[in-house]
Parts: C-alpha cells; sequence; structure tokens
C-alpha cells in the first residue's frame, strides 16, 4: 500500500485542496463571494429533475473522513441488496483458489513469451526518512500502476484544476480519491492480518499456506508471507476508478481505461509473484463498496423544484460473478 513518502504526498494534495489565499485587492468582497459559493457548492446535472452538490472539503478531511467512511462502507456491504455480490466473491473465490496454480504457471509462461521477467525491481527515491521506491523496468512499471502513487498523482491533477479553476467537484475527487485509498488500504491490511496467506513467492505448498491472525512480529519480519489475501493494489485502484468514474458520467472512458489498467495490473501481480488470482475478487468488492460509500458521502442529490416529484435512488451497478467454462476459469466485473 501506500509507503511513508506516499502519505506525505497524501497530506501535500490534501493541502492543495483547501481554500487557497485570497489576493489582498478587494480582500471582503472576494471573501464573501467565495464562502458563498463554498456554501452553495458546485451543482452537476444529474438527470432531468435533479443535480449534484459539491461542496469544497474542509482541510484534512480525507483523513478525518475515514472513520466514518469505513463504518458507512460497513453498513452498506450488510445490505440485502449486496447479497448476491457476495455471494459471486464466494464462489469466484473458491474456484480461483482451485485454479491458482496452473493459472500462475499459464500466466507466467505468457510473460515469458512477451519479454516480462517475474519480478520487479525498483530504485529508491529517499527524501529525508522517506523512501519511495520507483520501478526500472516494464515489468515493475506494471506492478506500480497500484502501489497508491498513481493514485496520489491523479489525486493531484485532480487538486490542482480545482483550485485553479475554483471547481468543487475536482476538490471533492482529490479528496475523495485520498480517502478510498486510505480507508480500502485500512480493510485490506485488517484482512491481510487476519488471514495470513502466502504470496506465491512464498509459498510453501500448493496454492500458499494460511496462517489466520500471525503473530505481529512474524508478519513483519516477513511480510510476503502473510500478506496475499486480498490484494490491496487492486483494492486501492478499484477505489479510484469507482471515485473518479461515479464524479465524471460523462467521461465515458474512464471505467474502460481503468478496466485495462486494473487488469494489466492483475496480470503483473501473478506474474511477479505477488499475488494468486485468488486475491482479486473481494478486492474489487471492497473497492467498489469504499469507492461508491466515499463519492455518496461527498455529494448531495438537489431535486429540481419546477419538474414532477419523483424518488432519487442511486442503486449500486456493481455486480461480480465467476466465469467458468471449459478452458476459463476468472472474474466478470459489471458496472
Amino acid at each position: 500500500m501506500t509507503t511513508a513518502i506516499g502519505l506525505v504526498q497524501s497530506v501535500c494534495v490534501l493541502r492543495v485542496v483547501t481554500p487557497r489565499s485570497l489576493p489582498a485587492q478587494d480582500t471582503t468582497a472576494t471573501e464573501r463571494a467565495s464562502s458563498a459559493s463554498a456554501v452553495r457548492g458546485q451543482l452537476v446535472r444529474r438527470d432531468s429533475a435533479s443535480a449534484y452538490r459539491y461542496t469544497r472539503p474542509r482541510p484534512f478531511h480525507a483523513i478525518i473522513a475515514v472513520p466514518g467512511t469505513l463504518g458507512a462502507s460497513a453498513r452498506e456491504a450488510v445490505r440485502a441488496r449486496y447479497l448476491p455480490m457476495w455471494l459471486a466473491v464466494a464462489a469466484s473465490t473458491s474456484a480461483l483458489i482451485a485454479a491458482d496454480e496452473p493459472v500462475l504457471d499459464e500466466t507466467r509462461r505468457l510473460a515469458r513469451r512477451v519479454g516480462l521477467p517475474p519480478n520487479h525491481p525498483s530504485a529508491d527515491l529517499r527524501l529525508g526518512p522517506f523512501k519511495q521506491p520507483l520501478p526500472t523496468t516494464l515489468g515493475s512499471g506494471l506492478y506500480f500502476l497500484g502501489d497508491g502513487m498513481m493514485s496520489v498523482f491523479l489525486a493531484t491533477g485532480f487538486a490542482v484544476r480545482g483550485s485553479l479553476a475554483d471547481d468543487m467537484r475536482a476538490r471533492r475527487t482529490a479528496s475523495e480519491i485520498i480517502e478510498g485509498l486510505l480507508a480500502a488500504g485500512t480493510v485490506t491490511q485488517v484482512l491481510k492480518h487476519a488471514t495470513g496467506r502466502q504470496t506465491p513467492s512464498e509459498a510453501t505448498v500448493p496454492r500458499g499456506r494460511w496462517r489466520p491472525f500471525a503473530r505481529l512480529s512474524d508478519y513483519n519480519a516477513n511480510v510476503p508471507a502473510y500478506d496475499a489475501f486480498p490484494s490491496g493494489h487492486l483494492a486501492s485502484t478499484m477505489a479510484t476508478v469507482t471515485v473518479m468514474a461515479m464524479n465524471y458520467p460523462e467521461h465515458k472512458f474512464i471505467w474502460p481505461v481503468g478496466s485495462v489498467a486494473m487488469g494489466v495490473l492483475t496480470f503483473a501481480m501473478v506474474n511477479n509473484g505477488v499475488h494468486w488470482a485468488s486475491d482479486y475478487p473481494l478486492a474489487l468488492a471492497i473497492g467498489g463498496v469504499v469507492g461508491k460509500v466515499v463519492v455518496s458521502r461527498g455529494r448531495t442529490v438537489v431535486r429540481d423544484s419546477t419538474a414532477p416529484p419523483h424518488p432519487v435512488e442511486e442503486r449500486p451497478r456493481f455486480e461480480i460473478a465467476p466465469v467458468l467454462a471449459p478452458g476459463r476459469v476468472g472474474v466478470s466485473v459489471t458496472w
């Protein structure tokens, strides 16, 4: 997940999305206008009868809101309408566990054919006591798509856009990407410690040994021996893509591009011996639920008073289903 320097960059993003200092001239009038704009927020049309209102996030909102997001995500996840999704996650995970070894072998065979090595070498960028690994090969570059740095870079872009254009939706998106990154990372880290599954590179038995609730000292001494399930990289990436796609539904390319990036990431992590294929269904579900909750908590639905009243309810579009066919074992993700 996010490294120490990545967290520092996250804080820098949070500072960017907070209110900027105003020019000296006509300060009082400008502050009044800015304050009124922040209260009213930015309206983005949802449909012919309603819109979303985005308001400026409070300073360090992405950090402060994480406990609330975790609680809301837990409540959301146990709703009856998510039961089919969790059944699909369980079925897909079970099927993929059975196929983990052949999937690993086939992935590495295909990687060799295209010239991808089964490792992810990196060079460390040091900033005082902090260290950030950077990719040095194509294979490691694919792996680092999901290490949290890409999410930080995307959040930085939205933060700059929001500050320069006083765009509340962009400000919110920047804050929500970091919030989703931290929340999804928290959930996956708890589950990693609870399940204690070996990664392919550390496996001592086929499909990896499971050692639930290992001692913290043992875990920290050899993290790859315990942290395979579920994938924190994929969960955080899924949360980031979900936040961007829900806040910018008019940009239809977000989901296809994000899906391709996640597909490349999952392939690279299996090839690198970091994850089994069965580590992915639950990670996708975690990232999807967290991303949806983060966005829902960050905006409100405003109805057009001139339009006829009608119920406004956001139905989840997230669905995971197993793919089981001759010669094909995998997961189908639909939004």
